[in-house]
């Protein structure tokens, strides 16, 4: 707990865990500010057994029907898969975001990371969600990948009040190119 402490003195902590009892056990210390959660966190959260995460698949399928489907059935099953699981990586980041002060980071789908349009599309949809949910983008970080694509999404997104982390951050010139683009964060991984 010291390193931790001693970290949290000179920069802001997020965590990234899928885990809610993790999550909490941290936050309670005072020495987060954020979370993220990226889709594997996500995919784990259905499938742990426990009864707050298959609640939050439950919502996130009926969602998806709902907004996808007619009567006669889902037209564009790939559709209302992928809304389900925008809306999983929603639930679960409104979870992370009642525990901590800050913000949560909630990543678009990586298949999209060299299409700029639909990574724009999809953040839109996410922060629709939220806003729903009654969390204010204020709160929410959309995770983009550092690709050239992922980080012209960024600009779009930055210009209409979204704020965007940049992940998968291994050079300094994708790291440059996010900050050219004004992404609020840049989340690299050294090594």
């Amino acid at each position: 707990m010291i390193a931790l402490e001693s970290l949290a003195d000179i920069t802001t902590l997020s965590i990234d865990s899928g885990d809610i009892d993790t999550v909490a056990r941290y936050a309670k210390t005072g020495l987060l500010t954020d979370a993220t959660t990226n889709p594997l966190f996500v995919s784990q959260a259905g499938a742990n057994g426990d009864a707050r995460y298959e609640a939050m698949v439950e919502e996130a399928v009926t969602y998806a029907k709902r907004k996808t489907c007619s009567e006669d059935g889902c037209d564009v099953p790939e559709e209302t898969l992928n809304l389900a699981i925008d809306r999983l990586a929603v639930n679960l980041g409104k979870e992370l975001i009642n525990l901590v002060p800050g913000r949560g980071s909630t990543e678009v789908d990586i298949r999209l990371s060299y299409d700029t349009e639909k990574s724009v599309e999809r953040a839109r949809s996410i922060i629709a969600m939220y806003e729903e949910a009654g969390i204010s983008k204020d709160r929410i970080l959309i995770k983009l990948a550092g690709t050239w694509e992922g980080i012209q999404a960024a600009k779009v997104l930055e210009k209409e009040g979204i704020q965007c982390n940049i992940t998968l951050v291994f050079s300094f010139l994708q790291a440059a190119a996010a900050a050219q683009a004004g992404a609020y964060l840049i989340s690299p991984f050294p090594g």
